[in-house]
């Protein structure tokens, strides 16, 4: 089989939520912000707005190292494309198996490195809406 490296696209959203607290310490939705402000006023907001980066960046598996390693494959396949004249084709069965390996190693590298984000879709696979 020849070698097919499936290239991660992540969509990432952020939402930032303004609650207030009443005299019983019950939280009342104010807003919900679909683009969130990053600059920090405070010390607690600037600490608290580096963890949301930070944990989103080692989610996503955003480094130097895997870019270099990308642009190398990137070098390795144009050189092949380039000698034999012609590009590496799968076949479909060949694809899935390489698309579901993909995920299995992005599904396992999402639940060590989660962060303080949890993890609300898909589905655990036992879910069943009714």
């Amino acid at each position: 089989m020849g070698s097919y490296k499936i290239q991660y696209h992540y969509l990432l959203f952020h939402f930032s939520i303004d609650i207030i607290l009443d005299h019983k310490l019950k939280p009342w939705l104010l807003e919900v912000n679909h683009t969130p402000s990053f600059t920090a006023d405070t010390p607690l907001d600037k600490v608290m707005k580096r963890a949301v980066i930070r944990d989103a960046l080692t989610l996503m598996n955003v480094n130097a190292n895997n870019k270099i390693k990308y642009k190398n494959q990137k070098k390795i396949e144009l050189q092949q494309r380039v000698l034999t004249g012609k590009k590496t084709r799968l076949t479909l069965e060949e694809k899935q198996i390489c698309i579901e390996k993909a995920q299995k190693e992005r599904d396992e590298w999402e639940a060590k490195n989660c962060g303080s984000y949890e993890k609300i879709y898909p589905f655990d696979v036992n879910f069943k809406v009714i």
